[in-house]
């Protein structure tokens, strides 16, 4: 980054009235467009950084603590083992403190370059440099762990509009979500924890502007922020969604002009539409990646802006002095730097166009012969019965379902039934445990969710039925802490008797179930569950593994195929999800809407021109 001088008047505010959402809107334009690609460069530096340094560096000490720990990865069940290494602890502490200093770095550049042009001065690398230190010294104090807690939990839990590629995999999973959602109860106390969440993060939103543009420290910008936003937090989440309704018509006018020429060769001339289609993705890719670089520089600018004139506002002993400092320098200086910004800019912009190009031609090609994807009915098919009930099973079938996937839990009794939580009050409403119920008691009682009901089913009836629709099944076995040390032998004389056992998979959350299940019968195919998982692939006797949309990547699904292991995705209800899994071609999805799996699959198999399979790589790149 040169020295850049975008102007030496400085950018006036409103001295009476606090400036507002288009107040701090028109100061964030006219900054910005003194010197667009001046802005777009440094978020491309910023990006590339984090990707050739920051990224490389954290997966190699993560890879230390895999070592330290004897792990292939930490999944969901091995966190606490984790956890008892204290090397294992350092190294993970040092990862965090290095994805703080990434993220400050990232972000808060932005928010200095912004407080110096506002204030009318130029900025070099050097002085952009010593004030990025000065803020990662504040982080050598015992409150710089807070800053862990804000920027890699709070901040991205808040999408608010400013987030890091680093912490872009943070988010509530969604079959937490969707299991809370079941319930009224849960539901309010979710909404409520979310509401917090994003208060705080309106409430705190100039805890990084204030730790790099002003003297204060880590807490004291955390408490500044508290003031400056007093009464204030609607007029910041209204200019965040301004900005954002901007940017999302911008973005919708860019993805039609980047289909519609597709859409005309794949009628008019097929043969064409490959390369016409990759092309239509690099432009695509390269304009999101200006347009989302626009939207963080306009909401930095912004933010700024009304942080600036906020603090004036502030009593003198509550308000941290500007650690700004001015520096100018010539007008043909000034000049001959923005042609050479220009220049550079529009050079790496074609080498990016055709670099993509042959990439995404690649793509296109291999998206048209990609394998099908299997469709797992989740529960059955809860639209058309109650989940795990004989209704579910049915309306599966119904909806064209390859497979259903079911619960099974072992009762008082030694016995099994269809069912998937351990008490019986979501369902029944009755605070019951199925550990402490035999089968019959448990048969004899109604579930009821959606307006409809039934009877929860025996594993025998749930089998038979099965048997009967010609209906494979996927089979979880359920944990509840009762059950008898014989399970699993337990389990396969019921499936043995009525002669399902081979014809059936399994999966299960417990690593010993999944192992023990490999080792009775080692031709059975079985998957292992893994709700949440850092890292690589799970070292496990298993032949296919079951993985929560969260802890799902490209790498994961290379590594697992490469290790001999099927990859399944859970639980998939949105139909653009649905159809990037099957782009993928991953091996199966469970999900609650088979009808709609099934459609798309349809679809996709059907539609031999591009148009549609671009439509889909741009809707999955679509979101901020």
């Amino acid at each position: 980054m040169g020295a850049s001088h975008l102007g030496d008047e400085r950018l006036a505010l409103q001295p009476t009235e606090p400036v507002g959402i288009f107040g701090a809107i028109g100061i964030a334009r006219r900054t910005t467009w003194q010197s667009p690609q001046f802005y777009v460069l440094v978020v491309g530096a910023m990006q590339l950084l984090l990707v050739v340094i920051a990224i490389p560096v954290i997966r190699l000490l993560y890879e230390l603590v895999l070592v330290q720990t004897g792990m292939g990865s930490i999944a969901y069940d091995r966190i606490l083992h984790v956890l008892r290494n204290p090397l294992a602890d350092v190294t993970l502490l040092i990862i965090a403190m290095i994805a703080v200093i990434a993220i400050i770095g990232e972000l808060v550049t932005l928010y200095i370059l912004a407080s110096h042009h506002q204030s009318g001065n130029a900025t070099s690398f050097r002085l952009v440099l010593w004030q990025l230190w000065e803020t990662i010294k504040k982080l050598a104090h015992p409150q710089g762990l807070l800053m862990i807690v804000y920027l890699i939990l709070l901040l991205p839990l808040g999408q608010l509009g400013l987030t890091s590629i680093l912490t872009k995999k943070v988010a509530v999973p969604p079959f937490v979500s969707e299991e809370l959602s079941k319930s009224l109860p849960s539901a309010l106390l979710y909404s409520a924890v979310l509401l917090v969440i994003s208060y705080l993060n309106l409430r705190l939103i100039f805890t990084l502007p204030l730790l790099g543009t002003t003297t204060a420290g880590v807490w004291r910008s955390f408490v500044t922020s508290w003031r400056l936003t007093r009464w204030r937090s609607l007029r910041i989440l209204g200019l965040l969604f301004v900005v954002s309704l901007l940017a999302a018509l911008t973005v919708f006018v860019l993805g039609a002009v980047t289909l519609m020429p597709t859409i005309a060769t794949d009628i008019l001339a097929p043969a064409t539409s490959p390369w016409l289609a990759a092309f239509g993705l690099s432009v695509w890719q390269i304009g999101m990646f200006v347009i989302t670089a626009f939207l963080t520089i306009m909401i930095v600018q912004s933010l700024t802006a009304m942080m600036r004139d906020w603090l004036d506002r502030l009593p003198e002993d509550h308000r941290p002095a500007s650690a700004i400092v001015s520096y100018s320098e010539p007008s043909h200086v000034t000049a001959r730097r923005q042609k050479l910004l220009w220049s550079f800019a529009a050079g790496l912009m074609l080498v990016a166009f055709g670099v993509t190009a042959v990439l995404n031609h690649r793509t296109m090609v291999a998206l048209v012969d990609s394998e099908e994807t299997e469709v797992l009915a989740h529960r059955g098919f809860i639209q058309g019965g109650v989940e795990n009930t004989l209704p579910a099973l049915q309306a599966a079938a119904k909806a064209g379902a390859d497979r259903v996937e079911f619960d099974v839990m072992e009762t008082k009794d030694g016995r099994f039934v269809v069912m998937h939580d351990t008490n019986l009050q979501r369902l029944a409403g009755k605070n019951l445990n199925v550990k402490d119920l035999t089968q019959d008691d448990l048969t004899k009682i109604t579930v009821r969710a959606g307006g409809m009901e039934a009877k929860i089913p025996s594993l025998e009836e749930w089998i038979q039925l099965s048997i009967q629709l010609n209906l494979p099944q996927l089979l979880e076995i359920k944990l509840h802490g009762g059950e008898t040390p014989d399970l699993v032998p337990r389990l396969l004389a019921v499936l043995d008797r009525t002669g399902v056992t081979e014809h059936y998979t399994y999966h299960s959350l417990s690593r010993e179930v999944v192992e023990e299940l490999k080792r009775l019968r080692p031709q059975l195919v079985v998957g292992f569950i893994v709700p949440i998982n850092f890292g690589g692939v799970p070292d496990v006797d298993a032949d296919f593994v079951v993985i929560e949309q969260q802890s799902y990547s490209g790498r994961f699904v290379r590594q697992a195929w490469a290790d001999g292991y099927g990859v399944v995705v859970w639980t998939v209800d949105d139909e653009q999800q649905m159809r990037d899994y099957m782009s993928a071609a991953v091996d199966g999805i469970i999900t609650d809407r088979p009808d709609l799996a099934v459609a798309a699959r349809t679809d996709i198999a059907e539609d031999k021109g591009l148009a549609g399979r671009l439509s889909d790589a741009i809707a999955r790149s679509a979101s901020f």
